[in-house]
């Protein structure tokens, strides 16, 4: 084993540039692949597991992978899903890893049906393993517009793959204490937390949730599986770990013959409010990657291929998401008297938070439009305002009148652009040409354009990498519109869009201690209070201040944390409102 490690660290000093050539060097290595230092594993905890349509599931996930993974920045997006029980996807996030793991929230849509749901969580790389590796985890979801809620003896949660209550839980490992056990409505409380001396501790924090009793199941936190022999390694690798934030892969084949087409340029743009380019090259598979900026939401990218020959193909981009699945059987949602009860509160609290939009969140956006935004390259040399000079009817006629550091020049019966600056390797490699921070690979497309479209034009007079690709400059060039000036996307080429990290805002609780602002405004939160991510040391105690809502009845504070080993710590205490 020690042998595995020293060479396993000899692997990772080697540049995160190289991860790919590292990770795909383990095909060879069966040895390395069956070791559990590339084995990641994640738990998530959630505020509660009983959810009205439009909320917010908060979550905290703990990386509890080998710990050498975890410090060498494998894996830094972790993929979090709602899934039904026929394994549809019913909300999908992406969320950036830190060292202690992750949280956020991911929200349920509107036309959700009642029912029984899964919440999964996996990086890029467990989607080489086997799913059963996924987390995995139960949730209700009830939809209030939709009359589905059925009475019986109990809610079965029990399938094929054995549900069982998860066993590692140290009970009162964590304590936890309210200055009161009975508070009036819109009342301070103040919780305690503490850490007995001898007791274990969770290294990379604790989370916190007050809910209502009934809406936490704290017997189960999640799904184990039968063993799948096919778990401990994999055959192949197919995902390379994220290691630069969000990645985008997919594959170029050839139009008709679906043959790969190999070490062909490919050229990406991140459109909209922050653009972006990145250039990278196709590999002997005709396979690409691409790094993308940090971006939140869902972004428009454009995607084009330079081949030789002008060789038609088609662009084939990979699902970010697994579209591997557990045989989750179907369960009958049918609920006890007691859990109708819990169960119909949450749906008429949920429908008087929305009439009355009472936000946890401020509503500040998350990504705002830069208005000092300065493109990639950064400040151009030159830049030239057509306004500023006399029309021409051509944008061709408009570089050779008015910009000489262009030049046109033709090979094989197609015109191309060079430009002239003090450097001698400007001849050597052809220059970005961008439309709109799009690329364009045929000049022609962009040469027969009125300079009466065109804003300005940027020129980069200097060799410039970018990606995987050395260019002979840049010309940028911006239309008035902001529209292309109107030509159409060229072949070979495609423009999608593609979800970004999940949209986070930050969570604020009501103060009624100064807000009397909304006195006359019902209060009716599922979730009284949740805290992601508490640092504690033992001998060390920690409070918090919340208000109770308009909502009376008996609630529970958990605390949650796990140790290195896996084994979940847990406190708890109760108080009412009246």
């Amino acid at each position: 084993m020690r042998k595995i490690i020293l060479y396993i660290i000899a692997v990772f000093i080697i540049s995160q540039a190289q991860v790919r050539t590292n990770a795909q060097s383990l095909i060879n290595d069966p040895v390395l692949l069956k070791s559990p230092v590339f084995k990641e594993k994640f738990q998530l905890f959630t505020d509660r597991n009983i959810y009205a349509v439009n909320e917010k599931v908060f979550f905290r996930a703990f990386n509890l992978s080998y710990p050498f993974l975890r410090t060498t920045s494998w894996s830094e997006i972790l993929y979090v899903e709602i899934i039904s029980q026929t394994n549809t996807p019913i909300a999908q996030g992406k969320y950036l890893l830190n060292k202690y793991g992750t949280w956020g929230y991911i929200e349920i849509p509107e036309a959700t049906p009642t029912g029984l749901y899964y919440l999964r969580a996996y990086t890029k790389w467990m989607r080489n393993f086997p799913p059963t590796n996924y987390f995995h985890s139960h949730i209700t979801i009830i939809n209030p517009n939709k009359n589905e809620l059925q009475t019986g003896n109990d809610l079965t949660v029990t399938n094929a793959y054995s549900l069982q209550d998860y066993s590692e839980i140290q009970r009162n490992a964590i304590r936890c204490n309210t200055d009161k056990k009975i508070y009036a409505k819109r009342e301070r409380v103040t919780i305690s937390i503490s850490l007995p001396e001898r007791n274990a501790l969770s290294p990379d924090g604790y989370c916190l949730s007050v809910v209502k009793t009934g809406t936490l199941d704290t017997n189960m936190y999640r799904i184990r599986f039968p063993a799948d022999k096919n778990a401990d390694y994999p055959e192949f690798i197919n995902y390379f770990p994220e290691t630069k934030e969000l990645s985008l892969s997919g594959r170029i084949v050839t139009d008709k013959g679906k043959a790969p087409v190999t070490y062909a340029r490919i050229h990406l743009a991140v459109l909209g409010n922050n653009p972006g380019y990145i250039g990278t090259a196709v590999d002997k598979a005709g396979r690409f990657r691409f790094s993308l900026p940090p971006h939140t939401g869902i972004q428009d990218l454009f995607i084009t291929v330079e081949t030789n020959n002008d060789l038609p193909v088609e662009i084939l981009i990979d699902n970010n998401f697994s579209t591997d699945f557990m045989q989750l059987p179907q369960q009958p949602f049918i609920l006890s008297s007691k859990q109708s009860e819990v169960i119909r509160e949450i749906m008429f609290n949920m429908q008087v938070e929305k009439i009355f939009n009472q936000p946890l969140t401020n509503t500040e956006a998350v990504e705002k439009v830069d208005s000092a935004f300065i493109d990639f390259f950064g400040s151009p040399l030159i830049t030239i305002k057509t306004k500023d000079w006399v029309k021409l009817p051509t944008l061709e006629e408009f570089f050779f009148e008015l910009i000489p550091k262009v030049i046109l020049k033709k090979k094989k019966g197609k015109r191309y652009f060079t430009l002239i600056g003090d450097h001698s390797d400007l001849a050597v490699y052809k220059p970005l040409v961008l439309l709109d921070h799009v690329p364009v690979i045929d000049v022609e497309t962009i040469l027969s354009l009125s300079p009466e479209t065109i804003d300005h034009i940027d020129i980069i007079n200097a060799t410039y990498i970018r990606g995987y690709i050395h260019f002979g400059g840049i010309i940028s060039i911006i239309s008035r519109e902001g529209d292309m000036a109107g030509i159409d996307i060229p072949r070979n080429s495609r423009l999608f869009n593609f979800k970004t990290f999940e949209p986070q805002q930050e969570i604020k609780f009501p103060d009624y201690s100064t807000n009397t602002d909304n006195e006359r405004i019902p209060d009716f939160r599922n979730c009284l209070f949740w805290i992601p991510n508490i640092e504690i040391d033992r001998g060390e105690k920690n409070r918090f201040d919340f208000y109770t809502s308009d909502n009376q009845g008996e609630y529970i504070v958990v605390v949650h944390g796990i140790t290195a080993e896996g084994v979940i710590l847990e406190g708890q205490c109760n108080f009412v409102v009246k």
